[in-house]
């Protein structure tokens, strides 16, 4: 096994749930890497809205506080443990972590490591795993798209929309999307998107009905959460899908409100199951986090590697911030203020 070096590495770390100001600069050993590890000196990592979440105290699977959030980093290999045989030190990678992520040094399981294409900076590296993994699980594994399928993508100028959108293109589908600014809708009609809707400025449902036609939807991919879902379905066809992957609509501010996460969350209790019989819908649940133990991550992830090595697809980093920056990452974040993926550099 390659040894580490001796100096101390340091995290940023959620000490209580809370505003923006409960992170605080910790440090931390550089732990040597066991069999089958990989460390990591971290270059750049990915924010993402389920971070924002576990810091107001309303993730469930977040560890008890204080503790390290992140679910992906990009950087270079420092030291791997033993067994280890596709990267060495020096190497350029981007990793998959289980929290952890929010620092200068973190430690990856090495089927959860992927190398890092050259073309790719370190903070395009930081960005793309979490969101491409969600859109192709949703797309490919779960909706299972073709070419023809219309396909609706809430938040699509997002991280993961953005993804899903490249992803939905590529499978020949006709796209629709969702956003909060004229802006954000015309980068994505740029990208490919078919048809977008304002979401502050008319309903989606109704808009659809009326611009596009009663041509009904495949799939829905929806991180908004609450009533959206009994809303899609109004557009879902016969065999259509819904994917939920997200509850953004819990958080409106901030600090943590629990009363109005717990509305929003009773709100997606209310499916009705012979009503799903009817109407032969589908509605899946996505949680990239728990498929991290599974093998079919690593197949995802080899999937996407291959598609980015081919340039077919590109990883959009709308701003990035000093990891010692986090809670100001996670304002921007939460005030919807991204197009893309923001991302911490060390």
């Amino acid at each position: 096994m390659s040894e580490t070096s001796s100096s101390e590495a340091w995290a940023m770390q959620i000490a209580r749930s809370g505003d923006y100001s409960v992170f605080e600069k910790v440090s931390m050993p550089r732990k040597a890497p066991g069999p089958g590890e990989v460390a990591i000196d971290v270059k750049a990592c990915g924010v993402n809205f389920a971070d924002v979440l576990m810091r107001m105290g309303l993730y469930p699977e977040a560890p008890k506080a204080p503790f390290v959030p992140g679910y992906e980093v990009a950087g270079t290999v420092a030291a791997v443990g033993e067994g280890v045989t596709a990267h060495k030190p020096g190497d350029r990678v981007m990793a998959a972590t289980y929290f952890g992520g929010y620092a200068s040094y973190a430690v990856a399981a090495e089927d959860k490591v992927l190398p890092l294409p050259e073309h790719l900076s370190f903070e395009e590296g930081a960005s793309l795993l979490v969101n491409f993994m969600t859109a192709w699980v949703a797309l490919h594994e779960m909706a299972r798209v073709r070419k023809g399928d219309h396909v609706l993508i809430h938040g699509i100028a997002g991280g993961v929309g953005l993804s899903a959108l490249q992803i939905a293109k590529n499978a020949g589908c006709v796209v629709y999307g969702t956003a909060g600014s004229a802006e954000k809708l015309d980068y994505a009609k740029a990208r490919g998107m078919d048809y977008g809707i304002n979401h502050r400025k008319s309903d989606f449902v109704t808009d659809i009905r009326l611009n596009v036609g009663r041509r009904p939807l495949d799939v829905i991919l929806d991180p908004i959460g609450g009533d959206n879902l009994a809303k899609g379905r109004k557009l879902l066809k016969p065999t259509g899908k819904i994917i939920v992957f997200g509850m953004a609509k819990a958080v409106d501010g901030a600090r943590p409100n629990k009363i109005k996460s717990l509305l929003v969350g009773l709100k997606m209790f209310h499916i009705n199951l012979l009503s799903l019989f009817a109407q032969n819908h589908g509605v899946f649940g996505l949680n990239v986090l728990r498929l991290w133990p599974f093998d079919i991550m690593r197949s995802v992830g080899e999937a996407i590697l291959q598609a980015f090595e081919a340039r077919e697809f590109e990883t959009v980093v709308d701003k990035t911030f000093p990891l010692e920056q986090a809670g100001e990452a996670h304002r921007y974040l939460r005030e919807r203020k991204n197009t893309g993926k923001v991302v911490l550099t060390v």
